[in-house]
């Protein structure tokens, strides 16, 4: 029931604010803001704060890239970004704001 009820909330709520968005935006423009959605959620710690914003960054800058290869860049620099500092810097967010009470 709590399943059904959220799905029929998220509905309305959807068609609501459709409304309010201008025909002009293509509708192009919501899929980086669904993944961007999905993905600041799961940003717990350093590393992976910055594999994800390197990889932003990245992608924009090698945007015109030949045969889209400025996703693939984007999303080496990325891993490599992420386990650069994981390496260098090991403790997440949670667990340096737990050891800066103690």
């Amino acid at each position: 029931m709590a399943l059904w009820s959220i799905w029929q909330i998220s509905t309305a709520a959807g068609i609501l604010a459709g409304a309010l968005i201008p025909e002009s935006w293509p509708l192009t423009f919501f899929i980086p803001l669904t993944f961007i959605a999905l993905v600041v959620p799961n940003l717990e710690d350093w590393p992976t704060a910055l594999a994800a914003l390197s990889g932003g960054v990245v992608s924009i800058l090698a945007f015109d890239l030949p045969f889209r290869l400025g996703l693939i860049v984007a999303s080496f620099v990325g891993i490599a970004v992420g386990m650069l500092v994981e390496s260098v810097r090991p403790i997440s967010l949670d667990k340096q704001s737990d050891q800066e009470h103690l």
